[in-house]
């Protein structure tokens, strides 16, 4: 029984394997490795997991999960049974499970029946030449065991010839070196010419270290070795040459070029070399390979070629020589580099034909120039740093490095140097030490008469335009344009050399700072944000700008406006003075302009150029704008008083003394005629006359019949001039410095915008006294002619004699025509209109109110007179071009006096009110006066209470037709 189980056992045991191998066969027919159990076997096994019935192991199929366990549980369930019925059923469920196996086996061979057919050919195939194999490997071992028998018999002689190949091979690679030393000089040189600088040190390193070693015996390479050692001193002066051309040259000309970093090649399968072949000469490293190609041209990228050159150097152990080399040269590089950018802004000027030698705007270009170009050198030194650092962690050397701020220190002395030239310091400051100047003092202390210099004897001749200058000038410019892009160290003419340092791209002058001094002040940033220099420290460069700015260029500036206001004002007659003609027709559209006024504003915006171009200290230049204006005014107000006070205080100008009051002075500023000179819109003309008339009526009351003496007046006409030409400088000037606030209110503190806006007030208060001074004195002339001509004068005349008109209207006629004449070309047509305009009825009104002072008065008085007013009323109109209706009414006036006094009292009815009631009672009166036999006291009373009553009787019914006529409109 046990044995029937077995042999059932060993049976399923097959099916089992055989299953297994058939699943993994069909999901993978080329697959060995060891099978490992499918899904349908997995499901199998789950499946008669769940319905056996307490066999372990087997399922409701009888399909054996674990045979090895299958079987010792059979085992023990049989041992232990009580009886055959136990053991009867343990059989049943085997044959069962043993059944189910076989019919499931049919099955699957069934429908697989073809790749079971190929799977087991394939395995027949596989075994043949697995037995195939092992025959072979069988048969090569024991050829190899023969073998080696052999050669054990024949070991010694195996032996020598092993040590012969050696030493031929020895032989071979020492003959190979031989001829790469030999070629060793030529490829250093090939090397060398196309700027392969480390392969060129890479192979001379390799070929002297051979040399003093394996063949350190052969003499016929001495003279190879010797040359080497010759060419390996000199090798490192010219890599260094090479770094600083690429440093100061090829980096500037080509700024745009960066490192170009090394792309990833392909990697090849190469055999490792052997010791012998990497110790071979000419046969390179990969780190050499890598950083060097051999492909590419090295002169496209200039930091690339930097860092070859310090690992070059670095292989020769030069490296503190390069550090020392480049701290030693550089102040010449800079130097080099400043010369040749300076020669070749000037061929650019030369070949634009700009030959003024003169042009700011040329050093300008220049600094912008060279400030690209020290930025790229310092970051070419920037690049060699971090090169020498990498070099010096790579091979635990001990070198004193340089730093990027000895760079910058470098290029700020050369920009001193240069700075010092251009702006002509030493000069500026000792003239400025000789006239003692201090920035502390007021600019009025500086205006004070100093002896002229001896002014400078001019060259007769000069030989810069000749044709053999123009030539040589031309070959210099070729030579230098082919000189200026080789070698810094290259060697170059006595006659170029003196060129180089003499040339220069303007004329040094102080101003130049103010043209350069926005670059120049964002270079200096740079400098210092680049060397992270704390809040307050600044660099030398900046110390030198501000010093020389505050100590030099600032007393330059107030020595060129102590110059300027010398030329201007420090005259006998700066009243007399006035600017040409062309610049009046350029910057003031006509207007008659003193010389001071435009020096004056001329100072006052070269002073705001200042501000704005060098806005760091526009504090100094601000204060010395006040200073200036300031100083014009006080200038100005004595060149007023100079005229109209001529010599004390009791001798004034009534004009000037009028001006002055306040009654005076808002009295003639509230009369529409001068509203309308600073107001757009003009008033009628029956406003203007109201306005002469009340002006006419004011300056009557105010003189009255007081009699003004000549030195009252102004007495040279001239003069009027010269008060006129300084009101339109002052005018002009006040509203230039009105532009003048406007435009540096960005800039200027609020104290000082105050001042500004204060003196800018004052300019115009004494444009206006001027103009007012004019009016008035225009009007005194007339009181001080007409006056005593009327004061108790008489003009009854009889007979032909004296028919001409009175000497003092001669005389007034001749003052008023020099008044015009002086005034027609200094004054606007605005203000001369001011000013002439309203004169008749001023002249009127005193014609009119000095029939009162008048005797007796006869027929022939009154043409008199009436040919006085014509005299004046003509001279008027060639003035003013009007007819001057307001002399016609006093001419009627006096005509009237050709009536009867009986028949005044007609005419006012039949013509109506045409002066005021007192001029009636005048006219009355002075007719009573020349006709004696007109009747008695109290006759002429009446008449004048009459005559009184019709005036107003008459002023009623006129006043009240216009107050209709004014409702009747509305």
């Amino acid at each position: 029984m046990v044995l029937a189980i077995a042999t059932l056992y060993f049976i399923h045991q097959i099916l089992f394997t055989f299953e297994s191998r058939f699943s993994r066969i069909m999901s993978n027919p080329f697959d060995n490795s060891p099978a490992a159990p499918s899904a349908h076997t997995a499901n199998w096994n789950k499946r008669n997991a769940s319905t056996s019935g307490g066999m372990a192991g087997v399922g409701r199929a009888g399909f054996i999960r674990d045979p090895s366990g299958l079987l010792m549980s059979t085992i023990r369930i049989l041992s232990h049974s009580e009886d055959d019925h136990q053991r009867e059923l343990e059989k049943e469920k085997l044959e069962e499970a043993f059944t189910e196996n076989d019919e499931k086996l049919d099955e699957l061979v069934a429908d697989n029946y073809e790749e079971l057919a190929v799977s087991i050919k394939q395995f027949g195939k596989i075994g043949d030449r697995i037995s195939e194999s092992r025959k072979r490997i069988k048969k090569v071992k024991d050829d190899l065991q023969q073998c080696k028998s052999l050669m054990y018999c024949r070991q010694d002689e195996l032996r020598k010839l092993w040590i012969e190949g050696v030493e031929h091979k020895k032989v071979l690679y020492l003959l190979d070196q031989i001829e790469r030393v030999k070629q060793a000089p030529q490829k250093i040189e090939g090397f060398l010419g196309k700027k392969f600088y480390l392969h060129a040190t890479e192979l001379l390193t390799q070929t002297l270290t051979s040399l003093d070693g394996e063949l350190m015996q052969v003499e016929a390479l001495h003279d190879i070795r010797n040359e080497l050692l010759g060419k390996k001193l000199q090798m490192h002066e010219t890599l260094i040459s090479e770094l600083h051309k690429q440093v100061y040259i090829n980096s500037v000309n080509n700024p745009g070029k960066k490192k170009i970093a090394s792309t990833n090649k392909p990697a090849k399968l190469e055999r490792k070399d052997s010791i012998e072949e990497e110790g071979k000469i000419g046969k390179f490293s990969k780190g050499v390979t890598e950083l060097e190609d051999l492909d590419s041209n090295p002169n496209d990228d200039p930091f690339q070629l930097m860092t070859v050159l310090v690992e070059s150097i670095s292989c020769l152990k030069k490296l503190p020589e390069m550090v020392e080399a480049n701290k030693a040269r550089m102040d010449r590089h800079i130097n080099t580099l400043v010369t040749h950018t300076t020669v070749e802004i000037t061929d650019m000027a030369f070949q634009d034909e700009q030959k003024s030698d003169d042009n700011p705007k040329r050093l300008l270009e220049l600094l912008k120039l060279l400030f690209k170009k020290f930025h790229c050198v310092v970051n070419a030194h920037y690049h060699i740093l971090s090169c020498i650092r990498k070099v010096i962690a790579k091979t635990h050397t001990e070198v004193q490095v340089y730093e990027i701020e000895d760079v910058w220190a470098k290029i700020q002395s050369v920009l001193h140097i240069l700075l010092h030239e251009y702006l002509d310091a030493d000069n500026v400051s000792a003239a400025s030490q000789q006239l003692g100047f201090s920035e502390s003092g007021s600019l009025s202390s500086h205006f004070t008469r100093k002896r002229v210099s001896r002014p400078r004897v001019a060259k007769l001749f000069r030989f810069d335009g000749s044709s053999h200058a123009i030539s040589m000038n031309t070959y210099l410019r070729e030579q230098r344009a082919q000189r200026r892009t080789n070698s810094l160290s290259g060697p170059t003419s006595p006659l170029m050399d003196h060129v180089l340092s003499n040339q220069k791209v303007c004329k040094p002058n102080p101003r130049n700072i103010t043209t350069i001094f926005g670059p120049l002040k964002k270079f200096i940033t740079e400098i210092e944000l680049s060397l992270d220099y704390p809040e307050g420290r600044k660099c030398s460069l900046h110390e030198y700008i501000t010093d020389y700015v505050q100590d030099v260029f600032i007393r330059q500036i107030q020595y060129e406006l102590k110059k300027d206001f010398d030329a201007a004002l420090k005259v006998t007659e700066p009243l007399k003075v006035l600017a040409d003609a062309s610049m009046q027709k350029n910057i003031a559209k006509g207007k008659s302009l003193l010389q001071s006024a435009v020096v004056a504003d001329q100072c006052m915006w070269f002073l705001f150029d200042l501000t704005t171009s060098l806005d760091t200290y526009h504090d100094h230049f601000l204060t010395m704008a006040c200073s200036l204006i300031q100083e014009y005014k006080e200038m100005s107000i004595q060149s007023y008083r100079g005229v109209v006070q001529p010599e004390s205080e009791d001798q004034r100008i009534v004009s000037a003394s009028w001006v002055r009051e306040t009654d005076v002075n808002e009295a003639i500023r509230r009369l529409d005629n001068w509203k309308a000179l600073s107001s757009s819109s003009q008033p009628t003309a029956a406003q203007l006359k109201d306005a002469y008339m009340e002006e006419a009526h004011f300056f009557m009351d105010r003189q009255g019949s007081e009699a003004l003496g000549r030195n009252s007046l102004v007495e040279d006409p001239t003069s009027l001039k010269d008060i006129a030409c300084l009101h339109e400088s002052l005018e002009w000037y006040s509203g230039q410095l009105k532009m003048f606030i406007e435009k540096i209110t960005t800039y200027a503190p609020m104290d000082t915008l105050n001042m500004l806006k204060s003196l800018q007030q004052d300019y115009v208060r004494m444009a206006e006294i001027c103009l007012l001074c004019l009016h008035i004195e225009l009007r005194l002339c007339c009181f001080y002619h007409l006056t005593p001509m009327v004061m108790n004068s008489n003009y009854d005349i009889r007979g032909l004699e004296s028919m001409e008109h009175d000497f003092q209207i001669t005389k007034l006629v001749k003052d008023l025509q020099a008044a015009e004449e002086n005034l027609s070309s200094s004054l606007q047509t605005s203000k001369y209109r001011y000013i002439f305009d309203g004169l008749g009825h001023q002249i009127a009104a005193i014609i009119i109110g000095g029939a009162k002072h008048i005797k007796r008065i006869s027929s022939a008085g009154i043409k008199k007179m009436c040919r006085n007013i014509f005299t004046l009323q003509q001279c008027l109109t060639n003035f003013t071009l009007s007819r001057e209706s307001h002399l016609d009414m006093a001419r009627q006036f006096y005509e009237m006096l050709y009536l009867m006094p009986d028949d005044l009292q007609v005419q006012v009815v039949e013509q109506g009110v045409r002066y005021c009631e007192e001029d009636y009672m005048e006219a009355l009166n002075l007719l009573h006066r020349s006709k004696p036999g007109s009747g008695t006291d109290s006759v002429q009373m009446s008449r004048a209470q009459k005559l009184r009553g019709i005036v107003r009787e008459q002023t009623y019914k006129r006043e009240f037709a216009e107050q209709m006529k004014q409702n009747a409109a509305e």
